[in-house]
């Protein structure tokens, strides 16, 4: 939570009352249209990685090493992609309860405050954070489809 003290003494309950059920997916639809450019940005980038650096034909002729550069390049490029709408999902998200403010008047806002470079305000954190568990997962995932894709085809 990245507003703590906006949930101070308030319970369950409460926040139902005050907020229905509706405020407990507060930039649900901002963070479902973050992700779709972001896992846009992270498969094509691996597989550009993948065609145009290792020139591989095959996905599953990847080695480790293969799918982790491409698994790199799609993770940075998936996290700045979605970082305009993360920063906007957020700030709805730690805004204050009573706020009716919405995400065009928060990015009106932003662009008019902060200019385009507020839409990557906490990128650098993102990527050193966020980005290795990606690189992991995504890593993982790319070897385990090359390998039931060996073994059951």
């Amino acid at each position: 939570q990245n507003n703590p003290e906006a949930l101070k003494g308030r319970g369950l309950v409460q926040i139902l009352r005050t907020e229905k059920i509706s405020g407990l997916y507060r930039g649900a639809g901002w963070t479902a249209a973050r992700n779709a450019p972001g896992s846009f940005a992270l498969f094509g980038a691996s597989a550009f990685v993948k065609d145009k650096v290792f020139a591989l034909e095959n996905y599953r002729d990847a080695t480790f090493l293969q799918n982790f550069v491409a698994s790199i390049a799609g993770g940075v490029a998936s996290i700045t992609v979605a970082s305009p709408l993360d920063v906007i999902k957020t700030r709805i998200q730690t805004r204050d309860f009573n706020s009716t403010e919405t995400g065009a008047q928060i990015m009106t806002k932003l662009i008019r405050e902060e200019g385009i470079r507020g839409f990557f305000k906490g990128l650098t954190p993102k990527l050193l954070v966020v980005g290795p568990k990606l690189v992991f997962s995504f890593t993982i995932a790319q070897q385990a489809i090359a390998w039931f894709e060996k073994k059951f085809s």
